[in-house]
């Protein structure tokens, strides 16, 4: 199986102008959540939230993915330390969890943050500075074309 850490504030929504029951609204006519669906229908991968969306629950995800007809498929979300001991653990600490309970063959993560562990650079597509990207939004915001062919790659890479 092939996943992808989402994260959403940065890379899906950057500059909200409609909100709806689930909070801001990214829909499916937005360019990030086309190249998002353009990275599932080229990997065939399914999608973990590593967001701070995750707080409300796999189900409460899973809903709006069907609600707001989002690419793809939401089959988990990783550990929240944060509710469970007052403290901010790293993203990629939480997502090194979700995949030691998990089979994955191969993994990309999309944060608009920076904080993952070093063993997992090489499966990080930032979307953030991306300036000279002519999709971005913003400082760089975004999860643009060139961070879709990053991302197509990391996963398709054999």
């Amino acid at each position: 199986m092939k996943v992808i850490f989402l994260d959403i504030d940065g890379v899906l929504n950057v500059i909200p102008t409609k909100f709806d029951k689930y909070g801001a609204y990214f829909g499916p006519d937005d360019h990030f959540v086309k190249n998002l669906a353009r990275l599932i229908n080229e990997t065939d991968a399914k999608i973990v939230i590593s967001s701070s969306w995750r707080m409300s629950g796999l189900q409460n995800m899973k809903d709006m993915w069907k609600d707001r007809n989002l690419p793809g498929e939401v089959i988990g979300i990783t550990p929240n330390h944060m509710m469970k001991t007052g403290t901010t653990l790293q993203r990629g600490k939480e997502i090194d969890e979700w995949l030691s309970q998990h089979e994955v063959e191969r993994y990309v993560i999309l944060d608009d943050d920076n904080d993952m562990e070093k063993h997992q650079r090489k499966y990080f597509v930032r979307t953030f500075k991306n300036t000279k990207d002519e999709d971005c939004v913003d400082f760089g915001y975004g999860l643009t074309n060139n961070c879709t062919t990053k991302a197509i790659y990391i996963l398709n890479l054999n």
